[in-house]
This record gives C-alpha cells, structure tokens and sequence, in this order.
C-alpha cells in the first residue's frame, strides 16, 4: 500500500476542500446551460435573438464559433497552467498560489458573458462580446480547477481516500447543478412575476450567484496547508510540451482518454440540451427542466453510497462501464419517445431520465479518482510530479471534444429545427447522446486498470 509520509487531511478540511466543486459547477454550469439560451431562446418565449440564427459555409454559426473559441482558449490554457502549476516553487504551495488569484476573474467573467453591449437587438457584436468573454472565462476556469483537482493525488494519500474525496466533489458537483437546474429557475421567475423583464431577471440572478460561488471558491482554498496535508513532490522542471509528451506517453492514461472523450461528447449535449427538452420535447413550460434535473439528480444522490462501496469492491472500472452503458440504453428509449410524447411514453421517458441518476453518480465520482490513481501511479514510476499534466494534458483533447459539441449542438438545432412545431434537431440530439455513450462504454472496457494499481500497491 502507499505510504502516507504527512498529516492526513481531517474530515471536514476534506468536506471544505470539496465545496470548491460546489462553486465551480455553478459557474460553469451558468454559462453551459444558459449561455446559448440566453443569446438564442426558443420562440415560443417571446424573446428575439441576441445574435444571428442562420449558417455560415453551410454549418458555421455564431453561437457555435463563440463556443468553440472559449473552448480553444480552455485547451491552449491547460497544459500550459498545468506545467507552471507542477513546478510552482510558491512558498504558499504551488497550487494554492493558482486558486487565489484565479478566483475573482472566474466568478467575475461568468456574470459579465451575459451583459452584452447591445442587449435590445440581434447584433453580430453581441456574438464578438460572447466569444471574448467565452475565452477569458475558460482560461480563468482552467487556473482554478486544474490546480484544484491536481491536489486530489497529493491530499489523497490513499485509493479509499482519493475516491471518499472525489465523493464529497461529486455531492457538491450534483448540489451545485441542483442550484442552477432547480433552485436558479425559481429564482428568476420569482423576479418576472415581480415585474422584471426576463433578461434583466437573469442578469440579476447570475450576478448573485456568482458573488455566492466566490465566497465558496476562496472557502475551499484556504481549506489545506500544501506543506502540511500534501504528499511530497518531486518537480522535474519539464515545459509543458515535454512535460505534455510524457504525460500521453503514459498507455492507461491514452486509453481511459479516449472513452472520457465520448462520454463528455454525450454528457455535455445533455446539459445544452436540458432546457430544449422540457420546452420541446416534453411541451412543458420552461421551469419543467426543473422536474428533469430534479428527478436525475435525485436518484443520483441516492446512488452516492451505493456507488462508494461498490467501486472500493469491485474497481472503478467496471462502475464506469456500467454507468455509461445505462446511459446510452436510457437515452436509445427516449429518442423514439421523442416524436410522440403523449400518455404512456410521457412517464417511460420520465423513468429513463431518472435512471440516468445512476450513471450520473458513477461518472462524477469515479472519473477525476481514476485520473489521480494514473498521476500518482506515475509519480511513483517515473520519481516526477506531474498531477497537474495528467488534468491538463487530458483537459486539451476533452475540451476540443466539448467545442465539437457545442457546435454539433447549435448545428442541429439550426439545420433541423429547435421548436415545438420544429422539434427534430433537439430529437437528434438525443440520438448523439446514445451512440457516443456505446462506444464510449466499448472505450473503457480496454483500460488497463489492474497495471495502474500494480504500480500503486
């Protein structure tokens, strides 16, 4: 077994370094689920458009380019704060130095995506305004959270601890999504019903959300002492195209990378798609996505333990594959579903979304913990540090995955209709969601995982 050499860090340091994962789903989670909602919403809401809705060169929008930038600028960012990150000499600690001084711009370019400079009209600079904001919010988002979850090798000095970790993130994670799918809705229509325009009431909403997930971000940083809770590291002074090379150069991490890419690929058409669904697909008001983000995350609160046991039992691989598999099987009955949601498959529809709460579960606790056992695993073999690279280098390929996504996403919805009267590009969104979860699930059945925890024992 690993050999703890520091202090182990104490129950509720562990709860409070977890929060931060409550913080940053929140602010991302805004700017994923209502970004494009807010610039391009469905008719049927009586909004006009922020940004023009037709196509460039036959599948090139507005909304997608400002995605994909902000998700450029995520990917260059990474292996670069990464490698900085590892060789950080701070006497503050070499990550905790990264969540100081990223916190304010994180929370602060959250709120400013959604005040663009011509907020009464469709206008192209209003899409400019996006894009920019898009990229200076994923570069402030990757010098928080790659630091951030590096530390989860070095605080988790041991597999059960590295998974109870990832726990506490993964309930903070589902809690933070329950603010902004359940609680966030509410907020906002309590703020129309007083009267407020609808934009003007998100703008408000955000603004005090993202003061809230500050306070939090800063709570989680001061939450452990690097010298104190941290196993020691060995820096190897590697650039980041070195230290990125080695790092892929790793085969377990190559081949758990390319599942995650098509699982991120189908998670994330969920999330852009989540409010589409109520209003669309289910042709419900727009506070329905409440009831379908509550049903899944409750049943994925109600999986956490089931999902700790297990996967300290039978290896966190085999839970992997078996969440990702329930969602594809999931979202393969909803589809059909999809063109005649009346009676019956109104309440199947329901049951597969909620059984879409245990692979919700599975993923948000066992992804980040089977990254950590891979870093450490090779800190071990190699005598070098490089926890940051492991998040960095698998950030680059997964965020080019979610930019593919997000312009997939807008594709579909402008190609084949985002309307009730219309509804057959939401529908095929769904479709994308099941077939990238079946290879993805094939994706995870050849990681290696017994050679990672060799090197670990």
């Amino acid at each position: 077994m690993e050999q703890c050499k520091v202090a182990p860090l104490p129950l509720l340091n562990q709860v409070l370094y977890a929060s931060g994962s409550f913080a940053f789903t929140l602010l991302e989670r805004l700017i994923i689920l209502y970004a494009v909602f807010y610039y391009l919403p469905p008719k049927e809401l009586g909004l006009h458009n922020l940004v023009p809705e037709r196509t460039y060169f036959g599948f090139v929008t507005v909304t997608g380019t400002a995605l994909l930038l902000g998700r450029v600028f995520d990917a260059l960012a990474d292996p670069v704060i990464a490698s900085l990150s590892d060789n950080s000499r701070s006497r503050i600690g070499r990550r905790k130095l990264f969540l100081l001084l990223s916190a304010l711009p994180f929370a602060l370019f959250t709120f400013l995506v959604f005040t663009p400079p011509q907020p009464g009209q469709e206008a192209l600079v209003n899409g400019a305004w996006l894009a920019a904001l898009m990229c200076l919010f994923y570069i402030a988002f990757t010098a928080y959270v790659n630091p951030f979850l590096a530390l989860m090798s070095e605080l988790g000095h041991t597999n059960s601890l590295r998974i109870n970790l990832s726990t506490f993130m993964a309930f903070f994670g589902l809690m933070g999504m329950v603010l902004i799918t359940v609680i966030f809705p509410q907020v906002v229509a309590l703020f129309k019903a007083g009267g407020m325009e609808t934009r003007l009431a998100y703008r408000l909403a955000i603004g005090g959300f993202s003061l809230l997930a500050l306070l939090i971000l800063y709570l989680a940083t001061f939450s452990f002492d690097e010298r104190k809770h941290c196993l020691p590291a060995s820096l190897s002074g590697a650039g980041p195209l070195e230290s990125l090379a080695k790092t892929f150069a790793v085969r377990p991490f190559r081949i758990f990378l390319a599942g995650e890419m098509f699982l991120q690929f189908a998670m994330n058409i969920v999330t852009l798609g989540l409010m589409y669904y109520a209003v669309v697909i289910f042709r419900r008001e727009e506070s329905f996505m409440t009831v379908l983000a509550g049903i899944v995350i409750g049943v994925a609160l109600l999986s956490f333990p089931f999902v700790n046991g297990m996967a300290k039992r039978i290896g966190k691989k085999k839970m992997i594959m078996s969440g990702v598999l329930i969602l594809g099987i999931a979202t393969a009955v909803i589809f059909p579903l999809s063109f005649n949601m009346e009676g019956a498959a109104f309440y199947i529809a329901l049951a597969m979304i909620g059984l879409c709460g245990l692979p919700l579960a599975i993923l948000t606790i066992l992804i980040n913990p089977s990254i950590a056992d891979m870093a450490r695993a090779e800190a071990i073999r190699s005598g070098e540090s490089r926890e940051a690279m492991f998040f960095g280098a698998r950030a680059v390929p997964l965020k080019a995955t979610i930019a593919l996504t997000g312009v997939t996403f807008s594709y579909l919805l402008s190609a084949f209709g985002k309307d009730v009267a219309e509804p057959l590009g939401v529908q095929l969104s769904i479709l994308a969601v099941s077939v990238a979860s079946f290879i993805g699930f094939f994706a995870f059945s050849r990681y290696p995982e017994k050679e990672v925890q060799k090197w670990l024992e």
